[in-house]
C-alpha cells in the first residue's frame, strides 16, 4: 500500500502563529482525504510571525521515512486581513523556513474571512461526523438523515456565521458551495472585519477616548479601581481605528475601571449597527443574513470567553446574563480573588469580552432564548483543534491525486560523466565514419572519369 500523505498548515492570525501537521492516506474517500491531526504548535503574543525553532520542534511528528517519499503538501497562510504588510512578512518568513526541509511547497497566500469560515464550518462537521462516518461495516459512508451543523469564530480581528440556511441564499456575496465525500453543500457565510475581538475591545476604548474632553477615560466595563495608562499611538495603532485629527500620538491617556455594567452594555452595542438597511432579514450593519437554523458550534474567542467565566456547559442564557451582569459589577480587588491564576490582562478584560461575545450573539447573530440552547462551545473534539485549518486541508485533498507522483532519482555525478564521455566519443566515431565514406566515393568517381 502507498504510503499515507502527509500536510503543513500555518494559521498566522493577528494574535498567534499556529503550526498545525495533518496526515491522510493515500486511498481517499470519494475523492476527499480522511485527515487525522498529528501535532500543533502555537506561538502567542507579539510575535505573530513563524518562530523558526518551533518548526524543527514538530517536524518530528512526521517520519522521516515519508517525508521524501510522499512529499508534503504545505500550505501557508495569514488571516490577518486587516494588516496586508504584516500578511506578507508572514509569508516570507513561512517560505524561508519551509525551504529548509525536504518538501513539497504549494505556495502561500491570505486567506480571505469568507474561507475562514467555511473551512472552519467544515472542520466542525468533519470532526462530529456529519460529513463521513466510520460504519460498523468496517467502511466509511455518508450520515444518512443528518443535520449539519453551523460553526461560530470569533478571532483577533474578524469573526465569521457559517450554517445552512434551508432556503436559497439571497445575496451572491454569502452564497458558498462545497463538494465533500461525494455530497453537495450550498452554505452561508459570511465574515465581519474589525469585529474580532481584539480589534472590537481596541474600537471600544476609541470611542470612549472620543467621547471624552480630555486624557482622562472612564471605561464601564474595567473592574472599578482597576487603571492603567496608554498613549494615543498605541491607541490608534490599527487600522480598524481612526485617530481624530487633533489627537497627538504622544499624548499619555489614563484609562480608569468603573464597573458598570448597564454602561457596559450600552457602549458595547453603540459598536454595531443592528438596523437593516436593505429589504430582507440581515445579522447587523446591514449584511444579508438568512435566520439562523439548527445546531451550531461556537469556538475560539466564543469559546474562551465564556469558558473563564465557567460558561460553557450548557447553561441557560438567564445564568450567563446573570454571571456576566456579576463579573461587571465586581471591583478590581474582588476579581482578582475570583481568578487568582490569571494574567491581568485576562481579570481587566474578562467584563469586556464577555459582554462583547454575548451581544454579538443576540443581537448580531440574532440568537435568542429559543435558539440559545442550540449553540455548543467547543474548543476541541477528539484530540483535535477546532478552526479554519484542519477543513481547508479536508478541502485540499479534493485537488491532491491519491499518489503522490514518481519521485525522479538523481544519478551520481560519476555516471553523468561517464555518460557525456560515451556520447562525445559515438559523435567522432561517427564523423570519421561519414568523412571516410564521402572520400571513398569521391576515389571512385576520379578512376571512372
Amino acid at each position: 500500500p502507498c504510503p499515507p500523505q502527509y500536510g503543513l498548515v500555518f494559521d498566522a492570525g493577528s494574535t498567534h502563529t499556529s503550526l498545525y501537521i495533518y496526515r491522510w492516506p493515500a486511498d481517499k474517500e470519494n475523492d476527499t482525504g480522511i485527515v487525522s491531526q498529528v501535532e500543533a504548535c502555537s506561538v502567542s503574543g507579539e510575535c505573530a510571525g513563524i518562530c523558526p525553532p518551533s518548526l524543527p520542534a514538530s517536524w518530528i511528528a512526521v517520519p522521516n521515512s515519508h517525508s521524501t517519499v510522499t512529499g508534503l503538501s504545505v500550505c501557508a497562510f495569514a488571516g490577518r486581513e486587516e494588516n496586508s504588510t504584516k500578511a506578507e512578512q508572514v509569508l516570507a518568513e513561512v517560505s524561508k523556513a519551509i525551504g529548509e526541509y525536504p518538501v513539497d511547497f504549494r505556495g502561500a497566500r491570505i486567506l480571505t474571512g469568507s474561507e475562514e469560515g467555511s473551512f472552519g464550518w467544515i472542520t466542525v462537521n468533519y470532526l462530529l461526523e456529519t460529513l463521513v462516518k466510520f460504519s460498523f461495516a468496517e467502511k466509511w459512508e455518508h450520515p444518512q438523515d443528518t443535520e449539519v451543523l453551523g460553526a461560530l469564530d470569533l478571532g483577533g480581528a474578524s469573526t465569521q456565521i457559517t450554517f445552512q440556511p434551508g432556503v436559497p441564499v439571497e445575496d451572491r456575496n454569502t452564497s458558498v458551495f462545497f463538494r465533500l465525500y461525494g455530497t453537495n453543500y450550498s452554505l452561508y457565510s459570511h465574515s465581519y472585519l474589525c469585529y474580532g475581538q481584539s480589534q472590537a475591545l481596541k474600537r471600544l476604548l476609541a470611542a470612549l477616548h472620543q467621547a471624552s474632553s480630555s486624557a482622562q477615560i472612564s471605561h464601564p466595563c474595567y473592574p472599578q479601581g482597576y487603571q492603567e495608562n496608554t498613549t494615543v499611538a498605541e491607541l490608534y495603532d490599527s487600522p480598524c481605528v481612526r485617530a481624530p485629527s487633533s489627537a497627538s500620538p504622544g499624548l499619555v491617556l489614563t484609562v480608569t475601571g468603573t464597573g458598570d455594567p448597564a454602561a457596559c452594555g450600552a457602549a458595547v452595542q453603540r459598536l454595531f449597527d443592528f438596523s437593516c438597511g436593505a429589504p430582507g432579514p440581515c445579522g447587523f450593519n446591514g449584511v444579508y443574513q438568512p435566520p439562523v437554523r439548527g445546531q451550531f458550534f461556537a469556538f475560539s474567542g466564543f469559546y474562551h470567553n465564556l469558558h473563564f467565566l465557567n460558561l460553557t456547559g450548557g447553561q441557560s442564557l438567564s445564568l450567563v446574563n446573570a454571571t456576566i451582569w456579576q463579573i461587571c459589577n465586581s471591583s478590581w480587588k474582588q476579581v482578582q480573588e475570583l481568578f487568582p491564576t490569571a494574567s491581568r490582562t485576562q481579570l481587566r478584560d474578562a467584563c469586556t469580552a464577555s459582554s462583547y461575545t454575548l451581544t454579538l450573539l443576540l443581537q448580531g447573530y440574532k440568537f435568542n432564548h429559543t435558539t440559545w440552547p442550540s449553540i455548543h462551545f467547543i474548543q476541541q473534539v477528539a484530540n483535535t483543534d477546532v478552526g479554519w485549518t484542519l477543513g481547508y486541508m479536508l478541502n485540499l485533498t479534493n485537488m491532491i491525486p491519491s499518489e503522490p507522483p514518481t519521485a525522479v532519482t538523481e544519478l551520481p555525478r560519476s555516471i553523468w560523466v561517464a555518460a557525456t564521455a560515451l556520447l562525445a566519443i559515438m559523435l567522432i566515431l561517427t564523423f570519421c565514419l561519414l568523412t571516410a565514406t564521402c572520400c571513398h566515393r569521391n576515389s571512385l568517381g576520379y578512376e571512372q572519369l
